[in-house]
């Protein structure tokens, strides 16, 4: 799969369907998403988007490798494959300025136990909490800086080790992401 993410990433960027369909007063918006975060720990994050008025809906797709200073120093490699739902409510029209957004992930992890080297996987429901600013830099593109904290409420919240327990704990983050809209 990761030979796979450049193509992949690329085609959805250039080939993705965005368009824009009129309504009486208001019209949709369609586009997508990149964030730098997860491409800096070794994997990608795409986005499929629609909104209308100053509500927006998020289909997200990612894969990371969770940074060492984010990971119990008694584990490592903890690889995530994320789904979420996200909806972006901004406090004004045009989807620029000021958002928070509430959503839903689900993320299938497998991290390494140092001391014993045995691999285990898990599996969590989780809370999403976040906000940012959407800077329209042209017609069509923005930059978002964000930030969220992540709130597991389901599936795994401990996974046993021969040598001890690797606990899914409330995460904060952080990044910036760069859009495309119609």
């Amino acid at each position: 799969m990761k030979n796979l993410r450049t193509p992949l990433l690329a085609w959805l960027i250039i080939f993705a369907p965005v368009t824009t369909i009129a309504a009486e007063d208001e019209k949709w918006t369609f586009g997508t998403e990149i964030d730098l975060l997860p491409y800096l720990n070794g994997g990608y994050y795409i986005s499929a988007i629609a909104g209308k008025g100053r509500l927006r809906g998020r289909i997200v797709r990612t894969e990371l490798t969770v940074p060492s200073f984010a990971t119990d120093d008694a584990f490592t490699d903890n690889d995530l494959e994320v789904w979420a739902a996200i909806v972006d409510i901004y406090f004004k029209d045009g989807f620029s300025g000021w958002w928070f957004g509430p959503g839903l992930e689900v993320w299938d992890g497998a991290v390494t136990e140092k001391a014993s080297g045995v691999r285990q996987s898990y599996h969590t429901n989780i809370l999403t909490l976040g906000g940012g600013y959407t800077w329209r830099f042209s017609k069509h593109f923005y930059l978002n800086p964000w930030a969220a904290i992540h709130i597991p409420i389901g599936g795994d919240r401990d996974v046993m080790f021969p040598s001890g327990v690797f606990e899914i704990n409330p995460t904060p983050e952080a990044s910036v992401k760069l859009g495309v809209f119609f």
